[in-house]
């Protein structure tokens, strides 16, 4: 397959390209600078601005999906970055064709607040310009007619791939307990596995490295 890939140079974004390339699949990196990843077999880059519909249409010819672990770092004013980069991630998908969008969240984000439990209701209190820009971009996405995925990770690390993702529908969780975590390269696998297979089509997942539905025990 050939994606698009939005975040090419973040943490995660970068664990993907890797993952994905190594499982010989084909990679666009769309990046605000071309020389900003280093060249390797299956990866070719495009250089444009995430707000560009125009320009992201023209990046989506001929690509099977998009996959996109955009953030804004540690900026505290998210500046609308994800509202508008997806309204124009929704306008170029169905201008190119490309139908399928697998996109990297965060738990916190919209309804999955009120699932959160008082301790990462705290950890997340300085996020809510951050949160409410995601949320506000999810709305754009939820609304379209395309077949996208929504991908909730809890608590990220740094820690190797474990091969243990749970994924569960945010539907099927009242209160997240505890504090779980799941490292960067298994939420990578889990966005590249959806990709390919179609999976959780149109629904979000929140990724754990253990059970979280309602009545599972606390990991």
């Amino acid at each position: 397959m050939k994606f698009l890939l939005l975040g090419a140079t973040g943490a995660t974004g970068r664990l993907f390209l890797e993952q994905a390339t190594a499982a010989g699949h084909d990679v666009a990196a769309y990046v605000r600078d071309a020389g900003s990843l280093a060249s390797q077999p299956r990866l070719t880059t495009a250089a444009g601005d995430v707000r560009d519909a125009d320009a992201l249409a023209a990046a989506m010819q001929d690509t099977d999906a998009l996959v996109s672990t955009l953030g804004i770092g540690k900026a505290k004013d998210p500046g609308n970055l994800i509202t508008d980069s997806t309204r124009a991630i929704v306008r170029a998908a169905e201008r190119s064709g490309t139908k399928r969008l697998v996109i990297m969240s965060a738990f916190g984000v919209g309804e999955s607040l009120g699932k959160a439990n008082a301790l990462m209701r705290f950890l997340y209190a300085g996020g809510k310009a951050t949160f409410a820009d995601k949320a506000a971009g999810e709305r754009i996405l939820t609304g379209s007619g395309l077949d996208w995925t929504l991908a909730y990770p809890v608590l990220l690390t740094n820690k190797p791939a474990s091969g243990r993702v749970r994924a569960t529908d945010l539907a099927e969780i009242d209160r997240l307990p505890g504090l779980p975590r799941i490292s960067r390269a298994d939420v990578a696998g889990f966005l590249l596995t959806t990709a390919v297979d179609g999976t959780w089509s149109r629904r979000t997942a929140v990724l754990a490295r253990h059970p979280l539905r309602n009545g599972d025990p606390t990991p």
